[in-house]
C-alpha cells in the first residue's frame, strides 16, 4: 500500500526560496514540488474544466507514480436543482482522462447547505466515472447507507480536520485525509501515527492546507512512514 502526501496547490510564489529553490519560476512550481512530494490536490478545477494543455503541462512536470488530486466543479454540488449536474460529471471525467495513471481520486466536495441527498450521490458518482474522494460539510451525510453509495461506486469519504466541520469516519477502498489546521508537533505526531497505520491496510492520500509550513509537513509525514 502506498501513502500520498502533499498540499493543497503548489502555485504559491511565498514558498519560493524555501519549498523550491531560490527565482524558481512559477511555470516550473509543479516539478520543483514533484520532486520531493509524491501527490497533489487541484484546486483551480473547481471553478472550471481543465484545458488539454494543462494537463498536458501536469503530466509532463510529474513523474510516473505521481498522482493529480482534482477537485470536481463546484457546479456539481453548489448549482440549484435544474442544473445539469449529472452531464457536467460526465463531462468533468472525460475531460481529464488524458491523466492516466496520474489521476488520483477526484475531490467531490459538498457544501454545508446541500443537505443530505443519496440519489444525487449516486448520479454524481455514477457518470463521473472514476473513485471519487467524498467531502460532507453537512453532519447529515455522515450514515451506513451514504457510506455504501460512496464505497460501491469505489470511492471513500474525506476525513477532514477543521473546526466547525464534521468530522468523518474513515471508509471506502482507500484513504483520503485533508488536513486544515494549525498543529503542534504533538498533534502532527499523533496524525503522522494514524496515517502510517492506515497506509499500512490500503492505499491513503493526506493533504494539508496550503500555508508556509504545509510542504514540510507533508514531508516528515512521507519521511516517517518511510
Amino acid at each position: 500500500m502506498t501513502l500520498f502526501a502533499g498540499t493543497s496547490g503548489f502555485s504559491y510564489a511565498e514558498w519560493v526560496g524555501d519549498f523550491y529553490p531560490p527565482k524558481t519560476p512559477a511555470g516550473r512550481f509543479l516539478g520543483e514540488y514533484a520532486k520531493r512530494l509524491n501527490a497533489v490536490e487541484i484546486n483551480n478545477t473547481f471553478q472550471r474544466l481543465p484545458r488539454e494543455e494543462a494537463l498536458a503541462k501536469w503530466i509532463a512536470d510529474t513523474p510516473a507514480g505521481f498522482k493529480l488530486c482534482l477537485k470536481a466543479q463546484r457546479a456539481l454540488t453548489y448549482s440549484g436543482i435544474a442544473f445539469p449536474k449529472e452531464e457536467v460529471a460526465r463531462q468533468f471525467g472525460a475531460r481529464i482522462e488524458p491523466l492516466g495513471e496520474r489521476a488520483g481520486p477526484v475531490l467531490l466536495q459538498f457544501p454545508p447547505t446541500q443537505k443530505r441527498n443519496p440519489e444525487l450521490l449516486e448520479g454524481l458518482l455514477e457518470n463521473l466515472g472514476r473513485p471519487a474522494a467524498v467531502e460532507f460539510r453537512d453532519p447529515g451525510w455522515l450514515d451506513p447507507e451514504v457510506y455504501s453509495v460512496v464505497i460501491r461506486h469505489g470511492g471513500a469519504v474525506v476525513v477532514t480536520d477543521q473546526e466547525d466541520w464534521p468530522l468523518a469516519e474513515a471508509a471506502g477502498e482507500f484513504g483520503y485525509f485533508r488536513l486544515r489546521r494549525e498543529y503542534s508537533d504533538e498533534e502532527l505526531e499523533r496524525w503522522i501515527r494514524r496515517l502510517a497505520e492506515e497506509a499500512a491496510r490500503r492505499d491513503v492520500y493526506a493533504f494539508f492546507r496550503h500555508s508556509p509550513q504545509a510542504p514540510g509537513r507533508a514531508l516528515r509525514l512521507l519521511e516517517a512512514a518511510g
